[in-house]
């Protein structure tokens, strides 16, 4: 039972009583009132009829029958006579008068009245005294109809304050409903501040809303501190603390991941060599040549600055990295960048030297191949002009390709020619929580169903994104239906932001609520504040379905993680590349550490996405993490 009913419930007891108590002492007063009337008029009816009995003269039967006669003309409802010696004469009952009082409230109604007693005046015929009751009819009537009116006048009287009562609960409603929705909130990690002033009236409840605001606002902090906390840990953990650049292991990271996305074009890799630099530290001195390596940094940062997509990283101690996002540029990109090393202060002073080396149209290959490609051409710079670039090739498909795709696409898609692939998700038992499914294209009738990473980019670029998340929802419901077995699939910002697409993901969710209910959808790049409105629309109508919605790739930021939590996310995939070296490098783990507890804190699952060693999937299981998928679990 709610807390405003039992407040109507008690008010109206304690209302009723009152009213109840005040019609019963208002009932008892009126009747004793009419008591004390008819035990006067029995009395002055008893005085006048023996005063007019007395002069009578006659037997004793002509007494009786005058007596009678007129106890029933003056409306008395019994009377008796009496002797000398106290015997009784008679005993005379009129014929009683019907009553307005409805028939079950006359005994209620009643009253105990003495008999009015008078001595008789000498002349009737042995009669010595007489006794009588006056009819009490009319005073039962008078009281049913107090009453009556009393009844009606305390329930007009209730009804008006019932429906006091009920505007003022009412009122007093929204506040407690703010106040409760508020703390709904606070359960599912959202961070929501009521309206003080809306309380004027209810100073107990705004000293609440008050309390329960400064509590978000605290936790808000908190989230908040921790985050920065382990942003600080991801930055100690992934850069390096003299030049500010990503370490190895974490451009690494990077550039797997470029590798590997889905349609990519082809990228360029070059490398950077400050020659001598364990004779530069003695002869220059460690703050000079930190600053050396700073500047070599700042000149790299430049072109970060400048391209989209470029990334830069410190290898190892004399070592640098540059990540050119288009293939066909990297000759001239090393050459510009020799030069603008060469016309730095710091490098001339020291009479430091650096030199460059890349591979060019790196496509389909490991971080690995290539970085041993671009280090034998830097090897080749050495002992050249200090450049050398080579070209493993250039794979970008041109227009025409392009277009004969993008109708491949649409077709298999009209056609339904897609299916899902499954790779397990398990927890640390090694149960699986779920089933994570790519979409597969058959591009060609009778031809094999291709990886997202043939045809996905193109997909993205032609618009196709709604089409392709509506077909893997469609087919996980299906799927779903058949086995029970849990799955996920994604959904990409630029499907969320189109019209409709959220409805209609909801429409066949509506539509299969049983399997609905064991479904994930998995909002890729879902951690950019500019999406962060589609993710929070789309998380509150599907989770509404019975859906758990994740995000995919969203801990890059930490800051946007509490956010993530507001909007409905459920769980959060820690992007592989963060998870490199997990079991070897400290600062790792300290780093995946304090993004777990925050996950956690946030009330989020966390999942380690892409592991490919045991080793890092043991210490995951160590850290903390809910779930986990890569090549290190055994296949589905």
């Amino acid at each position: 039972m709610t807390l405003t009913r039992r407040l109507g419930l008690i008010v109206a007891a304690v209302l009723l009583l009152a009213l109840a108590g005040a019609g019963l002492v208002q009932g008892w007063t009126l009747h004793e009132a009419l008591q004390q009337l008819l035990a006067q008029r029995n009395q002055d009816a008893a005085s006048a009829f023996a005063a007019e009995l007395g002069p009578r003269e006659g037997d004793l039967p002509a007494v009786r029958d005058w007596a009678a006669r007129r106890a029933g003309e003056l409306r008395l409802s019994h009377l008796w006579l009496r002797g000398h010696e106290g015997e009784l004469l008679a005993d005379i009952v009129p014929a009683q008068r019907t009553t307005a009082t409805p028939g079950g409230w006359s005994r209620p109604l009643s009253f105990a009245v003495p008999a009015g007693r008078a001595p008789v005046a000498e002349g009737a015929h042995g009669v010595a005294e007489l006794q009588l009751q006056t009819d009490a009819a009319w005073a039962q009537e008078a009281l049913w109809q107090a009453g009556s009116r009393l009844v009606a006048a305390l329930l007009l009287l209730a009804a008006a304050a019932a429906a006091l009562m009920l505007l003022a609960l009412r009122r007093w409603q929204r506040p407690l409903a703010a106040i409760l929705l508020q703390a709904q909130a606070l359960e599912q990690g959202h961070y929501l501040q009521a309206e003080e002033t809306a309380l004027p009236e209810l100073p107990e409840l705004r000293g609440l809303a008050r309390s329960m605001n400064a509590t978000v606002m605290r936790l808000r902090e908190m989230f908040a501190a921790q985050a920065e906390q382990v942003a600080l840990l991801q930055r100690q953990a992934q850069l390096d603390p003299i030049t500010g650049l990503p370490l190895r292991q974490a451009f690494l990271g990077q550039l797997q991941q470029r590798l590997e996305e889905p349609g990519a074009p082809p990228v360029a890799l070059l490398l950077v060599r400050l020659l001598h630099l364990e004779s530069l530290n003695p002869r220059l001195g460690h703050d000079t040549t930190d600053r050396l390596l700073g500047a070599i940094a700042d000149v790299l940062q430049t072109y970060v600055d400048r391209v989209p997509g470029t990334f830069a990283g410190r290898l190892n101690g004399p070592d640098f990295a540059l990540c050119l996002p288009v293939a066909g540029v990297a000759q001239e990109t090393a050459e510009s960048l020799r030069a603008a090393l060469a016309a730095v202060p710091a490098l001339r002073v020291g009479g430091a030297e650096a030199v460059v080396g890349g591979v060019d149209g790196l496509h389909d290959c490991t971080p690995g191949a290539a970085l041993a490609a671009a280090d034998a051409a830097l090897a080749r710079a050495e002992d050249s002009e200090g450049v050398a670039v080579e070209r493993q090739g250039d794979l970008v498909a041109d227009s025409a390709g392009a277009r004969a795709w993008r109708e491949q696409i649409g077709a298999a898609l009209a056609e339904g020619r897609a299916r899902l692939a499954e790779f397990k998700v398990v927890d640390r038992n090694g149960a699986t929580v779920q089933l994570e499914c790519p979409l597969r294209v058959q591009l060609h009738v009778d031809g094999e169903y291709l990886a997202a990473a043939r045809w996905l980019a193109l997909a993205r670029r032609s618009r196709l994104m709604p089409q392709v998340d509506l077909m893997a929802v469609e087919l996980a419901l299906r799927a779903i239906a058949a086995d029970g077995q849990p799955r996920a699939v994604h959904a990409s910002l630029l499907s969320l932001a189109a019209p409709e697409f959220i409805a209609e993901v909801a429409a066949l969710l509506q539509a299969a609520p049983g399997a609905a209910a064991r479904l994930a959808i998995e909002i890729v790049e879902g951690a950019r504040p500019q999406g962060r409105a589609q993710v929070a629309e789309a998380a509150a109508v599907w989770s509404a379905c019975g859906v758990r919605v994740g995000v995919e790739h969203a801990q890059a930021t930490p800051q946007e993680l509490p956010g993530l939590a507001a909007a409905g996310v459920r769980y959060v995939q820690v992007q592989s590349r963060h998870l490199r070296g997990l079991a070897a490098d400290e600062a790792v783990r300290g780093y995946a550490r304090s993004l777990v507890a925050l996950i956690h804190g946030l009330g989020l699952q966390a999942v380690a996405d892409g592991l490919g060693e045991a080793a890092d999937l043991e210490a995951a299981w160590a850290l903390g993490f809910d779930a986990a998928t890569g090549t290190a679990l055994v296949p589905a």
